[in-house]
């Protein structure tokens, strides 16, 4: 009897764990994400949610009747049913809808985000490690573990994948795996920023809001900056750039609901990530939960936007919360660092994108002397010749800015067979 009770204590226990883990791995509801976006935005994702629901709806009542008419009835449609919900369960011990990406200061491609198989059953969220040396979660390999531990200034950060088609935002790229890293290590960030970061007057200064510090090696150069992401996909750069201490992180894709509603939850979710830590950080007196514990959390937006259009709506989803913070947000218009990770594949988009960087980056004013600066990681995707997608370089010089071209770095390709050069990432840097 005692083993039966111990027995059934251990599957209760276990029960209630995947029933948690299932409710922490749920969709937020929409209402809790209206601080991160604007209230157009929130509308605009709340008309896609009823469509959504009405077409499952629709959906489902199809299925049920085409299920009625082949079997009979809907018990032998369950029935029938069972093997794929049986592949379904062993597909669902491997994914999860929150991820997570862990920089690294020895492996290029940091920890997660890339896909080792060919189909859904294969995916694992993976380090560049060989398959039997993990598990899919970063914070049971002992390799991972061990790194993350001795690595001073580790970040990790949550992201969600959006199932919606549209460009490439299905996957993390290595173009954004790598902006992400250097920004997670304190002495590649400050060489990669280093054009704004000389423009102070007196370099032993840096200015974050009404206080003057004296500048640490060690302070990782992004706290204090205005950050924005075009583009973002999974938007891995911009967290990144938010646990690392950015007063201001703005991500943007293309206007597709799913993908945008996927952002704003992965903003949402890394900022209690990061008002955890602090707290946790005060509670226990020490810099071990967070290295930039005498900062406050940074603001964090989503917003759709299209390449080439007027910054209003962007401008506008800074403006639109009723809190006192982003109410003096007003007069901030422009970004310091602007990202566009892997966007360059495609030719055509390069003068548009150009034009949005142009208008984002932060320009010298009556107050500010400072210029604002891009950042432009990007593979090859063999989509169209080299030269095409590398005329963005004379295009941009054309269009009145100073262009860097940085040192290469090979990470691993995202998908397995994928050839090696859709992982060597390029790096512009514009001012």
């Amino acid at each position: 009897k005692k083993n039966i009770t111990n027995m059934a204590t251990i599957l209760l226990s276990s029960t209630i764990s995947q029933k948690e883990d299932a409710d922490e791995d749920a969709p937020l509801p929409l209402a809790k994400l209206r601080t991160v976006i604007s209230h157009e935005t929130y509308l605009w994702l709340e008309e896609a949610d009823a469509k959504e629901s009405e077409w499952k709806a629709q959906l489902a009542e199809e299925r049920s009747n085409v299920m009625i008419d082949l079997f009979g009835s809907d018990e032998n449609a369950d029935n029938n049913s069972e093997g794929s919900n049986e592949k379904r369960q062993r597909h669902d011990r491997y994914e999860t809808r929150i991820k997570e990406w862990t920089s690294s200061h020895q492996n290029s491609d940091g920890f997660g985000g890339i896909s080792i198989g060919d189909n859904d059953d294969d995916f694992v969220n993976r380090s560049c490690f060989p398959e039997e040396n993990y598990d899919g979660n970063h914070s049971e390999n002992p390799k991972v573990e061990n790194e993350h531990n001795s690595e001073n200034g580790s970040i990790t950060v949550k992201y969600i994948l959006s199932e919606a088609p549209g460009g490439h935002g299905d996957a993390i790229w290595a173009a954004s795996r790598h902006v992400a890293n250097l920004f997670a290590n304190v002495k590649k960030c400050r060489d990669l920023l280093s054009p704004i970061l000389n423009q102070d007057d007196d370099d032993q200064f840096i200015r974050n809001g009404d206080v003057d510090y004296v500048q640490d090696l060690s302070r990782n150069p992004l706290i204090g900056k205005r950050v924005i992401e075009l583009g973002a996909g999974a938007g891995i750069p911009s967290w990144s750039a938010l646990h690392l201490g950015a007063d201001l992180v703005v991500c943007t894709d293309q206007g597709i609901a799913d993908r945008i509603r996927c952002l704003a939850e992965c903003a949402l979710r890394n900022l209690e990530d990061i008002e955890k830590r602090t707290e946790q950080s005060k509670q226990f007196g020490g810099e071990e939960f967070n290295t930039n514990n005498d900062l406050n959390c940074g603001i964090v937006k989503v917003c759709p936007y299209s390449w080439g259009t007027p910054i209003d709506p962007i401008l506008e989803t800074i403006r639109c919360s009723n809190s006192q913070q982003d109410k003096e947000l007003d007069q901030v218009h422009l970004f310091d660092v602007v990202i566009a990770a892997d966007c360059i594949y495609m030719p055509d988009f390069h003068e548009p994108l150009l034009k949005s960087i142009k208008l984002l980056i932060h320009r010298p004013n009556k107050s500010d002397h400072r210029w604002g600066m891009a950042l432009l990681p990007f593979a090859l995707h063999g989509n169209t010749k080299d030269e095409n997608v590398w005329n963005i370089v004379p295009l941009a010089i054309e269009m009145g800015f100073e262009v860097e071209v940085l040192e290469g770095v090979q990470l691993t390709p995202q998908w397995k067979n994928m050839d090696m050069k859709r992982g060597f990432v390029n790096m512009l840097r514009l001012t």
